[in-house]
């Protein structure tokens, strides 16, 4: 995915540079190609190291319980933002100009839903007509309600493994659940996740589990693992997570 990147960039830069004949302008600009490229490659990367770190960490942490995230998704996290379909709109809507016009956004827009096809440790994955209603979305969630699927135990992981990771790529810090403003974009987002009820009692619950009760926007209710027709399997290793968080 990687290399087709680079012989799009190399195309690019073809283009652009028709060795010494070229005005200077045109340099300038094959220069600022390259650079939005680099960046963005760099902050993919970055997060893949973060993504890494979280994941054993956060493996390390639940050793007491059935819960296990997988080393393969850690190292195949992402690996759609390589491509060509995601890499570019992606490169030039977060690290181009500011000046973000619509051609830009629609094309983000493409490669956006072309991600979350690809990988289901994004919630929207499991929405089954999200390409229709992924902008609505944004502004009324309820029009997913008769759409949501479960994600499996393996997605959830992978999905909370991002989001800590997320957190220390660009924001600059490691979640912390000792204090309520440790983790400030869970607190803020974590009731805007849409998700079945189902995996929103586990998110809740791993969260718990893992020392972040606090950051919460409110308690989390453990009553609901016996009041929903969740599996008795899953009560049980739900049940090692409660026990986790006392």
């Amino acid at each position: 995915m990687l290399t087709s990147s680079l012989i799009h960039l190399g195309k690019i830069l073809t283009y652009r540079i028709r060795v010494f004949t070229l005005p200077s302008s045109i340099y300038v600009m094959a220069v600022a190609v390259v650079i939005v490229f680099l960046r963005y490659l760099w902050e993919v990367l970055k997060h893949k190291y973060f993504i890494i770190v979280a994941g054993c960490r956060i493996n390390y942490l639940l050793r007491s319980t059935s819960y296990r995230v997988s080393y393969k998704r850690l190292f195949l996290h992402d690996i759609s933002k390589l491509g060509r379909s995601e890499f570019w709109p992606y490169a030039e809507y977060f690290c181009g100009s500011k000046d973000i016009n619509q051609k830009k956004h629609d094309a983000f827009h493409v490669a956006w839903l072309h991600h979350v096809a690809h990988n289901d440790h994004h919630c929207e994955h499991f929405i089954s007509n999200y390409s229709q209603i992924a902008k609505q979305l944004r502004n009324n969630s309820e029009l997913a309600q008769n759409y949501l699927r479960e994600m499996p135990d393996d997605a959830i992981l992978e999905l909370l493994v991002d989001n800590v990771a997320a957190t220390r790529s660009y924001e600059g810090y490691w979640p912390n659940g000792e204090k309520k403003d440790g983790w400030t974009y869970m607190t803020k987002y974590f009731n805007h996740y849409v998700l079945h009820p189902k995996t929103r009692i586990k998110f809740g619950a791993l969260l718990c589990g893992l020392g972040y009760t606090q950051v919460l926007p409110n308690e989390f209710d453990w009553t609901q693992i016996y009041r929903s027709d969740i599996s008795s399997d899953d009560r049980m290793k739900l049940a090692q997570l409660k026990a986790l968080a006392n």
